[in-house]
């Protein structure tokens, strides 16, 4: 684990892929929900602060990415971050 978190390219792609699969869940859920909405009620509650974290996590370690990767990921985590904030409001 110590070699994972001292590479930050590794970690800001392990938190850019795990950002989609959680929001592939969500929709996933959000599709389903016609049958079950007390089951995405409860997905919901799990899954989006599990997605802030691991989103800011990215953001933040995408910071000392080193070369012209940088950019594209600082973006991408970036934009995750706003569209978490607008589903919120």
């Amino acid at each position: 684990m110590k070699k994972f978190f001292k590479n930050a390219l590794k970690v800001s792609v392990a938190s850019l892929v795990t950002s989609i699969i959680l929001y592939v869940v969500i929709i996933g859920f959000f599709l389903l929900s016609v049958v079950t909405a007390n089951a995405f009620g409860t997905v919901i509650k799990i899954v989006v602060p599990i997605l802030t974290l691991v989103t800011i996590l990215g953001f933040i370690y995408s910071f000392f990415i080193k070369g012209k990767q940088k950019i594209p990921f600082l973006t991408l985590h970036f934009v995750s971050l706003c569209a978490l904030v607008n589903a919120r409001i």
